[in-house]
C-alpha cells in the first residue's frame, strides 16, 4: 500500500488529530516518508523503547506506529538513552508515526476497547473540554450487560472480577474505592491516565456510580469517596496493549496484503 492510504485511515478514523491536546505530538516524529512511499511491513507498539526498535530492525520494518511519542518533552539535551535509540534508528531506514492521546477517544480506541472487553454496553460518549472549549469524546459511559440466567445486578465485586479476567490484571491487586456489594448502573470509562479531578466530578454529575481509569492517585480516591462514586484503577499498560491488539487486527483486515506486527511489550512494573 501507499503510505498516504494508511495515513488517511489513521488521521480520519483510528486516531483523529482533532481529538489531540495542544501539547500532544501527533503524526510523523522521526524519519522521512512521502505519501507515495510503499509500505509493506509495519510495527505497532506502545512505546519507542530500545527493545521495540531492535524488534523493528530485526524484522525489517519500514514504519512504526506508536501510541506514545518517541520524545515526550521538548529536546533540551542529548541524553544517553536518546542517543542509543537514535544510533539504532540510524542503522535502518524506518519512520515513526505517533498516535498519542487521540487514540484514547476514537471509535475502537482505548476507552471503547476497554468497555467492550468488559462486556459493558456503551450508552453515550463522555465528552470533556480541552483546547479552549473544544469537546472531545475522551471516555465512554456504559451500562452493565449481565449474561447470567438469574439476571442479577452487576455489583462492584463482579466488575472487579471481570477486570481481572479480561484485562489480564491477575498479576496484582486492583486498587478500588467503594463497597463491593454496591450495584452499578452507570459506569464511566476513560482510557489512559486521568490527569484531572474534573473528569471524576463530571462523571458523578452525569449520574455515574463507577469511574474506571488508570494512574489514579490518593487525591482522586478521596474525591471519589466524597462524591459517593466507586473508583477502579486499571493497569495503564494492559488496557493500552489490548487496544493495540485490536488495532493490529483492524489494520490487517483493511490492508490484507501488507504485514502488521505487534511488539508485545511487558508491563515495566513488577508485582511483589
Amino acid at each position: 500500500m501507499f503510505f498516504k492510504n494508511l495515513k488517511e485511515l489513521l488521521e480520519n478514523e483510528i486516531s483523529p488529530q482533532a481529538f489531540s491536546r495542544k501539547e500532544d505530538f501527533y503524526g510523523i516524529q522521526y524519519g522521512v516518508i512521502k505519501g507515495e512511499t510503499q509500505v509493506k511491513k509495519i510495527l505497532i507498539c506502545l512505546d519507542i523503547s530500545i527493545q521495540s526498535i531492535y524488534y523493528a530492525i530485526k524484522n525489517k520494518v519500514s514504519l512504526i506506529i506508536s501510541h506514545h511519542p518517541f520524545i515526550q518533552t521538548p529536546l533540551l539535551e542529548l541524553k544517553r538513552t536518546l542517543m542509543n535509540k537514535l544510533n539504532l534508528l540510524s542503522k535502518y531506514p524506518v519512520s515513526i508515526f505517533v498516535l498519542n492521546n487521540s487514540f484514547i477517544s476514537s471509535e475502537n480506541g482505548i476507552s471503547e476497547t476497554i468497555a467492550k472487553s468488559l462486556y459493558l454496553k456503551i450508552d453515550s460518549l463522555f465528552q470533556v473540554e480541552i483546547n479552549n472549549n473544544n469537546n472531545i469524546p475522551l471516555g465512554r459511559i456504559c451500562k452493565p450487560m449481565n449474561f447470567s440466567e438469574s439476571n442479577e445486578n452487576l455489583n462492584l465485586r463482579n466488575l472487579l472480577e471481570r477486570i481481572k479476567r479480561n484485562l489480564n490484571s491477575n498479576k496484582g491487586e486492583i486498587p478500588y474505592v467503594g463497597k463491593l456489594s454496591k450495584n452499578l448502573q452507570k459506569i464511566c470509562i476513560v482510557g489512559g491516565g486521568t490527569l484531572e479531578n474534573k473528569y471524576i466530578e463530571k462523571a458523578a454529575e452525569l449520574g455515574c456510580d463507577c469511574y474506571i481509569s488508570s494512574n489514579l492517585n490518593h487525591t482522586k480516591a478521596i474525591l471519589a469517596e466524597d462524591l459517593g462514586i466507586s473508583l477502579i484503577n486499571i493497569s495503564h499498560h494492559n488496557s493500552e496493549m489490548i487496544a493495540l491488539r485490536h488495532l493490529r487486527n483492524f489494520l490487517t483486515l483493511e490492508f490484507p496484503y501488507d504485514e502488521f506486527l505487534l511488539f508485545e511489550s511487558k508491563d515495566p512494573f513488577g508485582f511483589f
